[in-house]
C-alpha cells in the first residue's frame, strides 16, 4: 500500500537515555580518577627515588624496638594494646612482612564485606587512593574497618563486642561512634560484651608489655600533636579539622561536626537500616568527631561508597556523595553531605 504512512515506534523506556544511570557511571569513573591521581604519585615516588616511603616502616621498626623506646618515635601514637597485632609480623625480614600484612589486610576486609557488598565493589574499592595507599603503605586500616564490619554484621551479641572492643584497642579513634549506634539499637548485651572484651584486652597487654608503655604513651600525645603541626600533616587531615585549616579557621572548629556525627549514627541504627549504610553511618559520624583523619583511614569507608555507587536505586545526592568520598581530594566535603544524606533518609524511613 503506497499511500500508507509509516510512524516510528515510539521508543520504550528501556531504550530511552538513562540519564541517571549515565551521571552514576560519570560520577564513579571521575571519583576513581581522581582518587588514582595522587596514588600514582605516591608508588611513582617510591619507584624513583628508590626508596620504601610508606608507615609500615615505621610498625615493622617498632616491633623490634625495646618496649622502653616506643614512643620516643613521634611518629608512633597507636596505644601499646595494638601491638598485639603489630607484633608478630615484626618476626620475619622487612619486605616479606610487609606483603604478609597487606595480604592479611586483604583478606580480613575481604572476608568482612563478602556478605554486605559484591564483589565488584570490593575490588574497586581497592582501586582508590586509600585502597591503594593502604596496600602499598601498609596502614592498619584493612584490620580496622574488617572488625567494625564484623562488629556491625555479627549475628550474636558477643561476636559484636568482641570484634568493636578488639578495634577500640588498637585505634580508639575508629570507634567514636560506637556509643551514639549502640545507645541507640538498644544494644545493651553488645556494650556489655564490648566492655568486658576491651578490659580483658586491655589487661592481656598490661601482662604482655607492662605498665610503662601506657604511662609513655599518654604522656607523649601532646608532643605527637605537635609533630603533627611541625611536619603540616595535621593540614593533610581529610575530615572537618583540615577543611577548617584550609579555610584558615582553628583546627577546633571540628568540633562543630559531633553534632552532625552524633546523629547521623542514632538516626541510622534507631530504625532498621541495610548494613552498607549502617557502615558507612558508623565510619562518616567517626571522621566528623575525629580530629585527626587522613586519607588510608577512609580505606573502610571506600568500600561502602563503592557499593552506593554501584547501586542503581540510591538516590543521586548518595552518588555524588559517595564519589567524593572515594575521590580523597575532596572527602571532606563529601563525609558531611553523606551524613546528611543517610540522616534524611533514616528521617523518611521511619515515617514511611
Amino acid at each position: 500500500m503506497s499511500g500508507t504512512t509509516i510512524l516510528p515506534t515510539p521508543a520504550t523506556p528501556s531504550q530511552a537515555p538513562d540519564a541517571d544511570n549515565l551521571l552514576r557511571l560519570s560520577l564513579l569513573a571521575i571519583a576513581i580518577g581522581l582518587s588514582m591521581a595522587p596514588a600514582y604519585r605516591f608508588v611513582g615516588s617510591m619507584i624513583w627515588f628508590r626508596e620504601y616511603l610508606g608507615d609500615y616502616q615505621v610498625f615493622w621498626g617498632i616491633s623490634a624496638v625495646p618496649l622502653d623506646r616506643i614512643y620516643d618515635h613521634r611518629v608512633f601514637a597507636y596505644p601499646p594494646s595494638a601491638l598485639m597485632l603489630i607484633k608478630p609480623f615484626g618476626w620475619l625480614p622487612f619486605w616479606p612482612s610487609l606483603i604478609a600484612w597487606s595480604a592479611a589486610g586483604v583478606a580480613a576486609i575481604s572476608f568482612a564485606l563478602r556478605r554486605v557488598m559484591g564483589p565488584a565493589a570490593i575490588a574497586l574499592g581497592f582501586a582508590t587512593y586509600a585502597g591503594v595507599g593502604v596496600l602499598v603503605g601498609g596502614q592498619i586500616s584493612l584490620f580496622i574497618g574488617a572488625l567494625v564490619v564484623a562488629g556491625l554484621n555479627a549475628p550474636s551479641s558477643r561476636w559484636r563486642g568482641v570484634c568493636l572492643a578488639a578495634a577500640a584497642v588498637i585505634k580508639p579513634q575508629s570507634v567514636l561512634a560506637a556509643p551514639a549506634a549502640l545507645i541507640a539499637e538498644r544494644k545493651w548485651g553488645v556494650i556489655g560484651w564490648a566492655m568486658a572484651s576491651g578490659c580483658g584486652l586491655l589487661l592481656l597487654s598490661l601482662v604482655l608489655f607492662g605498665l610503662d608503655p601506657w604511662v609513655r604513651w599518654v604522656g607523649e600525645m601532646p608532643k605527637f600533636r605537635a609533630y603533627l603541626g611541625l611536619r603540616g600533616i595535621d593540614r593533610m587531615d581529610v575530615g572537618l579539622y583540615g577543611l577548617a585549616l584550609s579555610f584558615g579557621l582553628s583546627g577546633w572548629t571540628y568540633l562543630l561536626g559531633i553534632p552532625l556525627g552524633v546523629a547521623t549514627s542514632w538516626l541510622c541504627f534507631r530504625h532498621e537500616t541495610a548494613i552498607v549504610d549502617r557502615y558507612a553511618a558508623f565510619a562518616a559520624s567517626t571522621v566528623l568527631m575525629s580530629p585527626y583523619t587522613l586519607y588510608y583511614d577512609l580505606a573502610g569507608l571506600t568500600f561502602a561508597c563503592m557499593a552506593m555507587l554501584l547501586d542503581r536505586e540510591r538516590s543521586p545526592l548518595i552518588w555524588l556523595a559517595a564519589a567524593l568520598v572515594v575521590s580523597s581530594v575532596f572527602a571532606s566535603m563529601g563525609i558531611i553531605l553523606l551524613a546528611a544524606m543517610l540522616s534524611y533518609e533514616a528521617v523518611q524511613r521511619a515515617k514511611a
